[in-house]
């Protein structure tokens, strides 16, 4: 996507309705424009894609648009024209158009900006100290007609050929990372090799574009965790079924607003050592857990989305963060806790008499809230289902967070705090740190518990070292000292 920021093309578009008018697209992000202009009258509400070709004769789809500005006319002299402003969630470049509505697109191709870091396949290139004695062997087998002398300190630098790093079957479709290298042919300038490292999604049966970005969506959601911080998509291409054709049909895609950091500022850049799972290391653990995450998060996908959008402040804390923390646990399939808390007698006894009192009374607003609290008795809590899905956490590494549940009630007192301004043992304006440890121990528990039921081995992550570049490692590294600064305030 980069490679077209800024791009400026004139030509000729079509309309959803066949109405051909002239125009300029510019892609500039969420700024982008297509500029449309026209003798006759035009209208563009009714066209959510819009195919156009340019003067050099190369195609260009805009799919999902939106009219921002338009229709409008004015005039220059004796000329009347009408124009209209456009705004694309998606500009494809290709030979040829493509609709929204089309399934089409047999497999995709993404990159990421921590690519190297999420799959940190160390000995898929290297160099050789002691190179002479390959240097001699690699001369003698050469054939080009004249002497290649070798130095003193020959030097060979290599790549394995090894280009796929791991490839799983997921309910998406086939997922795979490969390293996709390019060289200029060495010279008197020198050798140089670039890598990239592409993850790519081949799907079962063609998809549309929406279908196709959200399955982007939705395995970025992984990365991220795994990651430890929201990634930039760098390049995306589609790749269209082409049967009876040896070359496939490669489409660049350029989506004007991508999802991404929204700044870099305090964000700690991941080592790999500190990821919960290393793929190129570990690449059965990763399939594995990528797989079981993927096949979950159709019921998962409310609760998942509500965990990025708190887990993007990154750094950054503030009240609605917390309040959006606590959510993610009220919005988890009703699968992923205990649904009822099993009462004594006495106490079903005592809210079935409160019931019929309560009931007995004028309608009110007082009246009514409490009948509701009375008919949530018995039913899972907030603080009910966090600990819940600690227990996940605690069960294999419950000596690493002791008295996790403490810091979970705190937390959910907290939050209770700001949402109802219920009473507090803790003044959180004076210690806000605190408040940064109960966002930090609700994504954790969250997003790791989300993790162990995909089969992720907390236990051998618990025993690896930390730079404490991943919010993970940086949990479990301050948590002792967070639990004894709560306990002295408590």
């Amino acid at each position: 996507m980069q490679k077209y920021e800024e791009f400026k093309k004139s030509g000729s578009f079509t309309l959803a309705t066949g109405t051909e008018v002239q125009g300029e697209l510019c892609l500039k992000g969420a700024a982008t424009t297509l500029d449309l202009y026209s003798a006759d009258f035009f209208d563009t509400h009714k066209s959510p894609d819009i195919v156009g070709l340019f003067y050099d004769r190369s195609k260009v789809s805009l799919i999902n648009c939106i009219t921002t500005s338009g229709p409008g006319s004015g005039t220059r002299g004796n000329e009347h024209y009408h124009f209209s402003t456009i705004f694309p969630h998606f500009v494809i470049f290709g030979d040829q158009h493509i609709n929204s509505s089309d399934r089409v697109i047999h497999e995709l191709s993404f990159t990421v900006d921590d690519a190297a870091t999420l799959f940190y396949d160390f000995d898929a290139f290297g160099s050789v100290i002691n190179a002479r004695p390959h240097m001699e062997r690699i001369v003698e087998e050469k054939e080009v007609g004249r002497t290649i002398e070798i130095g003193e300190y020959p030097h060979l630098l290599y790549f394995t050929g090894k280009h796929e790093i791991f490839v799983v079957e997921t309910v998406l479709g086939k997922i795979s990372a490969t390293h996709c290298i390019s060289y200029s042919f060495p010279g008197p300038k020198g050798i140089h090799v670039d890598n990239t490292i592409r993850l790519n999604i081949v799907f079962d049966s063609e998809r549309t574009v929406d279908e196709a970005i959200r399955s982007v969506l939705d395995v970025l959601k992984f990365l991220e965790v795994i990651g430890g911080r929201p990634q930039n998509i760098s390049k995306l291409v589609f790749i269209l079924a082409n049967a009876g054709e040896e070359r496939p049909k490669i489409f660049d895609v350029y989506w004007c607003m991508p999802p991404c950091r929204e700044s870099d500022e305090g964000s700690s850049k991941p080592h790999p050592a500190d990821l919960p799972i290393q793929a190129a290391m570990k690449p059965d653990e990763f399939i594995s857990v990528l797989r079981n995450w993927l096949e979950r998060h159709d019921v998962w996908q409310n609760a998942r989305a509500r965990f990025s959008t708190v887990f993007a402040y990154q750094n950054r804390y503030n009240i609605d963060r917390i309040i959006g923390a606590a959510n993610m646990f009220d919005v988890m399939p009703s699968s992923s806790y205990p649904g009822k808390v099993i009462l004594s007698p006495d106490l079903i006894q005592a809210r079935d008499n409160a019931r019929e009192a309560f009931k007995t009374l004028p309608a009110s607003p007082e009246r009514d809230s409490v009948l509701g609290a009375l008919g949530r008795i018995g039913k899972a809590t907030l603080k009910r289902k966090v600990r819940s899905r600690a227990t996940l956490i605690t069960d294999i590494v419950g000596g690493i967070f002791p008295e996790l549940d403490l810091v979970i009630d705190q937390a959910v007192d907290c939050r209770n705090y700001y949402v109802h301004g219920s009473f507090s043992k803790i003044d959180y304006n004076k210690h806000f740190d605190l408040v940064q440890f109960f966002i930090d121990t609700l994504e954790f528990v969250f997003a790791a518990s989300d993790l162990v039921e995909s089969g992720w081995d907390i236990n051998a992550w618990s025993k690896q070292g930390s730079t404490l570049s991943h919010p993970f490692g940086q949990y479990r590294v301050n948590y002792t000292h967070q639990l004894g600064e709560l306990k002295k305030l408590l």
